[in-house]
């Protein structure tokens, strides 16, 4: 199913996480074995999806959020076709909901972030009550985008907060927090 997927996003021209990022997702995923991962940034469902098979047999969950309707209802469709059960999903900008409300046990252990690319800093403001250092965040497109990421920059340089990028594509990679 999720071949299929690539297949008709890359026909569309919609954006999804890269298979290099997809192939290091899988080894972060196997490395913290999460059991409570936030998608902020779900598009029509494609990485949510990927990580709910792979976190499924820790009885693991992903709570995704795409600000876009067309997205979410796509993202929607696209989960009950591929028959994951261990995937929520909210139609709503992160930045505007009581995420403690949204979350068991108010937290999260694992958090993908690939959304609107000038927000990511305030994204890592929102989740700051729901996460603590063992909390791994991967923040992907960080150095294709690196021109829209100058407050996710300042962010972490106020906050003093680590982190590492990891080159994955000719042009692109993520960012990784936490994990400690």
């Amino acid at each position: 199913m999720l071949n299929e997927l690539r297949n008709k996003c890359q026909k569309r021209n919609i954006p999804i996480i890269s298979v290099a990022t997809e192939k290091f997702l899988a080894k972060m995923l196997q490395k913290y074995q999460p059991k409570v991962c936030l998608e902020i940034g779900g598009a029509v469902g494609y990485s949510g999806i990927f990580m709910a098979e792979i976190i499924k047999q820790r009885w693991g969950n992903i709570y995704s959020f795409e600000i876009s309707y067309p997205g979410y209802r796509e993202w929607r469709y696209n989960a009950m076709r591929s028959q994951t059960p261990n995937l929520v999903s909210y139609p709503f900008n992160i930045l505007h909901v009581a995420l403690e409300n949204l979350l068991p046990k108010k937290s999260a252990d694992f958090v993908f972030v690939d959304a609107q690319k000038s927000e990511y800093w305030a994204y890592l403001a929102k989740i700051e009550n729901i996460i603590d250092k063992k909390t791994v965040i991967i923040i992907d497109d960080v150095i294709k985008y690196h021109h829209k990421l100058t407050l996710l920059y300042e962010y972490l340089e106020k906050k003093q907060i680590k982190y590492e990028i990891f080159q994955l594509d000719e042009d692109d990679g993520v960012m990784i927090i936490g994990g400690e």
